[in-house]
């Protein structure tokens, strides 16, 4: 709604402006003001009674409307946001092979000995080499707490409050360390993370390892990421304050049901597909890495 009225006004701006340059120039080249409706006859009368006209007047006014209907249309055209889907540069791993050299085999005697038996060798293979990718996550020795079995229920339940709550619900990646329990989005690029039982510090450093894949891969556009944890064990004082924290699946409930997603305008659905399939991509990444 917003971006109508500022299209209407902009519209409205550039109409009297470029009306007022029109009149300037008709009135101080010809003589005629676009505003009198005596100089619109007087004109008439000429081409009726085939008197000559100057071609400057009428090559004039085919410019003006021109360069008025111009303007007019580059001030409201429709503007899509354009995500840059990040492309993994895959090489084929190459394995080196190494062989052991075999033994020497002994000089001939005169005397019958015991043929040897051969040795076979196991070739040596070498690790193949990590992807060149542009964001490594930074794992810490920080040991993690024991986390409480997670049962499809709580999946089920983690999807139907987002769903309820108007968000698109993607699936769930593991960052490094940290197996996400929910990726949901919605509208104005906003992307929820949630995971159970783990420290707020943990899932930050997996939220940060996601906004450097969103600083390399796109240009001048911002993606809201809100995470929350529900049973973090350092819940009294969260290392990671910007984390939100739930006891229980119940409070989450409520804190979705006074938060539910703002529905799409008229013009943006054409952006959130554009959005969804970006962090559908962003997703399949995250798994790989």
């Amino acid at each position: 709604m917003r971006d109508k009225l500022d299209n209407f006004l902009l519209a409205t701006l550039w109409l009297l402006a470029s009306t007022l340059g029109v009149c300037f120039w008709f009135n101080i080249r010809f003589g005629f003001n676009i505003f009198s409706s005596a100089h619109w006859h007087h004109l008439a009368y000429m081409q009726a009674s085939q008197n000559p006209v100057s071609p400057a007047f009428y090559i004039s006014m085919v410019i003006s409307v021109v360069v008025i209907i111009c303007g007019l249309y580059l001030l409201v055209r429709p503007r899509f946001r354009k995500f840059k889907i990040p492309v993994r540069d895959v090489s084929k791993p190459v394995q080196n092979i190494q062989t052991q050299p075999s033994a020497p085999q002994p000089a001939p005697t005169q005397t019958p000995t015991a043929t040897p038996t051969p040795v076979a060798t196991e070739p040596m293979l070498t690790r193949p080499p990590r992807l060149n990718i542009a964001v490594t996550p930074q794992l810490h020795n920080v040991p993690l707490p024991q986390q409480p079995i997670q049962t499809p229920s709580m999946a089920s339940e983690l999807r139907e409050i987002f769903e309820g709550a108007g968000y698109t619900v993607k699936n769930n990646p593991r960052i490094g360390t940290v197996q996400t329990e929910l990726f949901a989005i919605g509208t104005n690029e906003v992307l929820w993370i949630g995971a159970v039982g783990i420290p707020t510090t943990a899932l930050q450093r997996a939220i940060d390892t996601v906004n450097q894949i969103f600083s390399d891969t796109l240009d001048d556009i911002i993606i809201n990421v809100d995470g929350f944890i529900i049973s973090a064990p350092d819940a009294n004082a969260p290392g990671a304050p910007d984390i939100l924290t739930f006891d229980n699946i119940d409070a989450l409930r409520q804190y979705m049901n006074e938060h539910k997603n703002p529905p799409l305008g008229e013009d943006d659905n054409e952006n959130f597909e554009a959005f969804s399939a970006y962090i559908s991509t962003v997703i399949d990444y995250l798994g790989k890495i």
